[in-house]
Formats: structure tokens, C-alpha cells, sequence
């Protein structure tokens, strides 16, 4: 059987232009894919309908319209190509904190480095890990760089921890998601 997808498609007042921000925000921070002009998807499962149906209901509360549907795909070759967007988005977000995860490396790594600036990378390596935590929740079809971005993740934390010793553990990464 074809996976179902969930789709969105809203419309909110012109002004002020903050809530429809908002709205793409949030769409974009539950791995939500635009297919369309104002046509976003979801692979069909209970978390994204609580995720659509809780954004729907914002909406509404903001003067707007919300219609949500579930549909099957006519064509394989679509669900495919669909699926394939999302590793690609996903990929592009691991790629970006893997890079992230490099640079912080590189500082941890220089030999003159204060105790108070190994804490800032530690505090941002902390912020990185939750980045990753949350990608990992909207990485609905299990995208090929996600080994490669926690890798690179653990690698800085591990270095770090190294250089530290006791005084700012900065943590572990945690099995969360998919």
C-alpha cells in the first residue's frame, strides 16, 4: 500500500505579516515540505496529525483558515520523488551542523584557549546537540547524513570532554527520534 501523506493548506490575514511568519516557522520546525504555493506535507502517522492539527487550530485562532487532508499518492514514482525531498532538506540540516560541529572543533582544539572561552564551546556544542536532537525528530525518512552530522557532533564533544576533563562534561548525544 502507498503511504498517506498529510497535507496543509492555510490562509491568514495579510497584516500583520508576523503570523504568517510564525506559521512558516512552526511548519518549517515540524519538517514540514512545501509542495505548492501555500500546499505543505507530512508522511501520515499520529505525531504529524497532532503537529497539523495543533498548527491548524493556531491559525484559527489568528483569523485564519486552515484545511487539512489525507491523501495517497496515484503514482510511486511520487511518493518517491516526495520522500526524496525530504531526505534532501534533512541532508542539507545535517550537513549545516556537521559543519558547525568542524568549526567548534577546530577552537576546542586550539592550544591557547581560556577556561571561560572551552565553556562557551562547550555551552554551544550543548545547543548543537539539541539542533541534532531536533532534526532527528523531523527526519522522517531517515536521511544519509545523519551519521555523518552526529559523528562529527560526538567527535567535538569528545574532544572537548577530553580537554576539560571533569570541570564542563558537555554532554552526551541522547537516542531521540526516528
Amino acid at each position: 500500500m502507498p503511504p498517506a501523506w498529510l497535507l496543509c493548506s492555510y490562509k491568514l490575514p495579510r497584516q500583520p505579516s508576523r503570523l504568517r511568519l510564525a506559521v512558516w516557522r512552526r511548519l518549517r520546525r515540524i519538517g514540514a515540505l512545501m509542495l505548492h504555493d501555500g500546499l505543505w506535507t507530512l508522511p501520515a502517522d499520529a505525531k504529524t496529525r497532532e503537529d497539523f492539527d495543533w498548527l491548524a487550530e493556531e491559525i484559527e485562532e489568528r483569523g485564519g483558515r486552515a484545511m487539512l487532508w489525507e491523501s495517497r499518492s496515484l503514482d510511486p514514482a511520487q511518493d518517491a520523488a516526495i520522500a526524496g525531498l525530504f531526505r534532501a532538506e534533512a541532508d542539507q540540516r545535517y550537513a549545516a551542523l556537521g559543519e558547525t560541529a568542524r568549526q567548534l572543533d577546530r577552537v576546542a582544539r586550539r592550544k591557547t584557549l581560556s577556561a571561560q572561552s572551552l565553556e562557551q564551546v562547550a555551552q554551544r556544542l550543548r545547543t548543537l546537540d539539541r539542533a541534532f536532537r531536533l532534526e532527528r525528530r523531523r527526519d522522517y525518512f531517515r536521511a544519509p547524513g545523519r551519521a555523518a552530522a552526529e559523528a562529527e557532533i560526538q567527535a567535538a564533544m569528545e574532544l572537548l570532554s577530553t580537554r576539560t576533563g571533569n570541570r564542563a562534561r558537555p554532554g552526551r548525544l541522547r537516542a531521540v527520534g526516528n
